[in-house]
């Protein structure tokens, strides 16, 4: 963990103000993020248009300015002593969204649920493999989100992203998409550009009807937790190793395994960051001992 407080100048905080950014200090992570936890960023921003984020990229490749894109911070683990620079979160004209034809244009921070229902309602197939999945495009597009064998990639036609201050339109062909990965780290996407089809309204809705209720079954939904821990790997559940190692249930501080869904660690009420990472090493070194299999995270530790 990098020590001692990032200040950011004056003159920035006027300029990106000035911009309609909402800039917070100290702020707890805690509030900021689906599982609950983490201490305080020195700042977090809500950044609401392109000239505010340039502006914001400027400042931090001139400065040195340690920074993290949060969206809704729903696969993410923050640490307990919070976070050394900048937390962002593209709000405003990034949650903006266009339909024509049979492509939507989502702006990054657009949440899945609202791409989601829109396609629906234009009778437009493609994004049914992120029904239930908390979180943005962006975010669903960086991590390429989905089911087990269905990903999000698969409907993208290209994004906007800033690789520094330089903004640049890429391509799918030009994207490593692979499992739960996209190859676009260092980025920050600002737009998706989504090629759907026409498909009749029921049959697009009975997916969606049947994928969210398959994940309000079988994952707990209604505690605080960051998605799946763990990444499958190759031709097996990652949820069924845990399971099969008899892990459900076990508790390090007020962070537990979720007897619904192994995969999950649920934040059961005040758990801390090293409470869910004692955890994950814990599960790594049972499932690696018994099965010979070493799991890779599939969430965010910041």
């Amino acid at each position: 963990m990098e020590t001692g407080r990032r200040n950011i100048k004056t003159d920035l905080i006027n300029t990106l103000c000035a911009l309609d950014c909402k800039i917070y200090k100290d702020e707890l992570l805690s509030r900021r993020s689906s599982f609950k936890i983490g201490g305080a960023a020195d700042y977090f921003m809500e950044i609401p248009n392109e000239k505010a984020l340039r502006e914001f990229l400027k400042y931090a490749q001139k400065n040195n300015t340690r920074y993290f894109l949060a969206g809704c911070a729903t696969n993410v683990l923050f640490s307990d002593e919070g976070y050394r620079g900048v937390v962002i979160r593209l709000t405003g004209d990034f949650e903006r969204l266009e339909i024509k034809d049979c492509e939507i244009s989502c702006g990054g921070s657009v949440s899945l649920a609202v791409a989601l229902k829109v396609a629906l309602d234009n009778n437009l197939s493609g994004l049914e493999c992120v029904s239930g999945i908390p979180g943005t495009a962006g975010a669903a597009v960086f991590g390429n989100a989905g089911g087990k064998d269905l990903w999000i990639s698969r409907a993208v036609k290209s994004v906007e992203v800033y690789r520094g201050v330089k903004k640049k339109l890429i391509n799918k062909e030009k994207i490593d998409f692979g499992y739960r990965k996209s190859g676009l780290e260092g980025c920050i996407i600002t737009k998706v550009n989504f090629s759907l089809k026409k498909e009749e309204r029921n049959d697009i809705l009975k997916e969606v009807l049947e994928s969210i209720q398959k994940r309000s079954e079988a994952q707990p939904l209604s505690v605080p937790n960051a998605g799946c821990i763990f990444k499958n790997p190759p031709g097996i559940s990652a949820g069924k190793l845990i399971d099969e190692a008899g892990l459900k249930g076990v508790c390090r501080g007020a962070a537990k395994i979720s007897e619904k869904h192994a995969n999950f660690i649920i934040n059961t009420g005040g758990a801390k960051s090293a409470d869910v990472k004692e955890l994950i090493a814990f599960i790594r070194k049972t499932v690696e001992d018994k099965f010979g299999i070493r799991l890779e995270t599939e969430i965010k530790i910041v």
